[in-house]
């Protein structure tokens, strides 16, 4: 089994997609996880597994020994925004201890998988791409903040090839933390969300994970790379969702004061009532903070050819329907 591939994250929601891309490019790879983690995705893949938990660094060591390249897929995702600097901690000491084992483990190469929060608007307003790089740390958004600090870590790590995967909001099968797509699961269950109409931009996570997989094998694959298929507004792509789910098209959008307003309000109750919160300051932040972007270095460097976005949505609401996330609708009548 060739194992110089190892994929920290590899039973999560994106994790366990790489796995299947890698092995679409003839790799077998290593799956990293951490101590307590559901594995059964990998049980069911049959992938050997390997424990490296960002938490104890001992483990990331004995993970990567004798191996190439490692796949992070598991840096650091804030649920809620209450402790900005226990977080922002967090996701350092996480980052410097995976970069700390892969240079004494000789690591080769590492490709990180960021997000398209760390990429900055045009002046122009146009479609941003790769070269538009925050300079510092973004003005808005812990998660944004976060996966900038994370990026420059790596960036500055010595004795290996550092690749940059920016994935945009995932939207397909296999969510089951329900993340990106909660206003699509909210919109279905009748619930009419909340939301602005700022930019979006989605992707479906199997085509992120082939993106990844191709930067991870191949030895011309860029240093950075936006995967996105589709930039549009929010309220339209819920209004274009609706039909689909058999539901109702949403209400008007509000502003995006009142909308980051709502989320700090949700969030500030979940922590009262010990619930997740039902809308996230990261969601809104993101929706609110958006930019148009231009993926199409992925397209001529990677050959990768990004699913529309209605073909995820029926995929992804296929896979979700029989977990209880969507009330079947009916079959039509002949």
């Amino acid at each position: 089994m060739d194992s110089r591939v190892l994929v920290l994250g590899a039973n999560g929601y994106l994790g366990l997609h790489v796995v299947d891309a890698l092995r679409a490019e003839g790799v077998e790879p290593r799956c990293g996880r951490r101590r307590r983690s559901n594995v059964l995705g990998l049980l069911s893949r049959r992938a050997e597994r390997v424990l490296a938990d960002l938490d104890e660094p001992d483990t990331l060591g004995a993970a990567m020994a004798g191996v190439h390249t490692v796949v992070h897929v598991a840096g650091h995702y804030p649920r809620h925004s209450l402790d900005p600097v226990g977080s922002e901690a967090l996701a350092r000491r996480q980052a410097h201890a995976v970069v700390a084992a892969a240079e004494a483990a000789g690591v080769r190469r590492l490709v990180y998988v960021s997000s398209t929060a760390t990429v900055a608007p045009r002046p122009d307003g146009g479609a941003a791409t790769e070269a538009d790089r925050w300079p510092a740390a973004p003005p808005h958004g812990l998660y944004h903040r976060l996966k900038w600090a994370m990026e420059e870590i790596f960036a500055a790590a010595h004795d290996m090839e550092v690749r940059v995967a920016l994935p945009s909001g995932c939207i397909g099968p296999g969510d089951l933390r329900v993340g990106t797509s909660a206003l699509v699961v909210a919109l279905g269950r009748g619930m009419d969300p909340p939301h602005n109409d700022g930019v979006v931009s989605i992707v479906d996570p199997r085509d992120v994970a082939v993106g990844v997989a191709r930067m991870a094998v191949r030895a011309d694959a860029p240093a950075r790379v936006i995967l996105s298929g589709s930039s549009r507004r929010l309220h339209a792509l819920l209004t274009d969702a609706a039909p689909h789910l058999g539901v109702a098209p949403p209400s008007p959008p509000m502003s995006d004061a009142a909308f980051l307003e709502l989320a700090r309000r949700s969030e500030a109750d979940a922590r009262e009532s010990g619930v997740r919160a039902g809308l996230s300051v990261e969601i809104a932040e993101l929706a609110v903070h958006g930019v148009p972007l231009d993926a199409s270095l992925a397209e001529r460097s990677l050959g990768l050819r990004f699913r529309p976005f209605g073909e995820s949505l029926a995929d992804f609401v296929r896979w979700a329907t029989p977990l209880g996330f969507f009330t079947p609708q009916p079959e039509p009548s002949p």
